[in-house]
């Protein structure tokens, strides 16, 4: 497990890190899991985008009396 240490970071730990990095396509994420200094997992999500235009949220603020509140309104792009 000493090859998996993020103290003295080894070749097999970086292949292995690069090995996810090349697998994640065109969209998505690697997530490096460390406990006690070891790295205990690397998790590949690959995320697939659809056609439909997603909402993006506009964030205003409003005051009401004495309290600002915000308010977020979606739209499409």
């Amino acid at each position: 497990m000493s090859d998996y240490s993020t103290k003295h970071i080894s070749q097999t730990l970086l292949d292995e890190l690069v090995t996810a990095l090349k697998s994640v396509s065109p969209y998505g994420s690697v997530e490096i899991y460390v406990q006690n200094s070891t790295v205990t997992q690397i998790t590949v999500r690959n995320i697939k985008k659809t056609s439909v235009a997603t909402p993006t949220a506009v964030l205003r603020e409003k005051k009401i009396g004495g309290m600002i509140s915000i308010v977020a309104h979606a739209h499409t792009q």
